[in-house]
């Protein structure tokens, strides 16, 4: 990406960095529902800090939880937690594990997304405070908690091994304290990259909303269930096909094409 090799220095990397925070943060917020009143993180990104709406609250509490894995890896490491990259170095800050966060964070988006996405998240399982911000229940938090550890412990092929993301970030902490006494020439934090598969996809909802009752009935599959797949694209929560459902669906595909 050409944009990101204009900063050359750390001031300009953190510019480039805010700008595309921005950017980020306003897609994010189109997949999130009304009830959740987020709007934004700008404010929110730098450190988990007090928040306003339940998003930003989760957010604030995954990304800690992301902060202590990270800090167990670079334990693990032998490396000086409080020597970061971008972050002025102090002994009251972790400034490494806020870098070594950052190729990281998606894990933690990805977390609230499901939770938001299933609905398991309720108002009951937030506090408003005295200076009026929000702070999670235990119920809340531990929500939050095993929908990260969820994700945190997907498997993913990398160097021909099947590995958690929690090894991963073990591994590319290792990896970077190989880079900095010499041992390795080059760091890479691209890699692996998080595939997303979803049977919900919106092609998959209008494939859903176009087929007639009477091309899936020549399928050999009842009007109910196409019934119930319409109204399952028609909503806004994920959803699940059988492996069955989903070949037939290709064969509605070739179906057309031939007419």
């Amino acid at each position: 990406m050409p944009y990101l090799k204009k900063g050359k220095t750390i001031p300009e990397i953190m510019m480039l960095e805010g700008r595309i925070a921005r950017f980020y943060w306003q897609e994010f917020a189109k997949i999130i529902t009304e009830k959740f009143e987020f709007s934004s993180r700008v404010n929110h990104y730098s450190r988990p800090k007090g928040a306003g709406d339940m998003v930003n609250c989760m957010l604030n509490y995954g990304y800690s939880l992301l902060e202590a894995e990270c800090l167990r890896a670079i334990n693990s490491s032998g490396l000086d937690v409080h020597v970061g990259f971008l972050h002025e170095m102090n002994l009251g800050k972790n400034s490494l594990a806020y870098v070594l966060q950052e190729p990281f964070r998606f894990l933690v988006d990805l977390a609230i997304i499901n939770l938001v996405e299933n609905d398991t998240i309720e108002k009951k399982d937030f506090i408003r405070t005295e200076n009026y911000n929000l702070r999670l229940r235990p119920t809340g938090a531990k929500k939050v908690l095993n929908e990260f550890n969820k994700v945190l412990n997907e498997k993913v092929d990398y160097k021909g091994k099947n590995i958690t993301w929690s090894y991963i970030i073990f591994l590319k902490t290792t990896d970077l304290a190989h880079y900095l006494i010499g041992k390795r020439k080059t760091v890479d934090f691209s890699s692996p990259a998080y595939e997303i598969t979803r049977q919900d996809s919106n092609e998959i909802r209008k494939k859903i909303l176009d087929i007639s009752y009477s091309d899936w009935k020549r399928l050999g599959f009842s009007k109910g269930t196409l019934h119930y797949m319409k109204k399952n694209a028609m909503g806004n929560k994920p959803f699940t096909l059988n492996e069955h459902v989903i070949a037939r669906l290709n064969e509605w595909d070739k179906l057309v094409g031939m007419v």
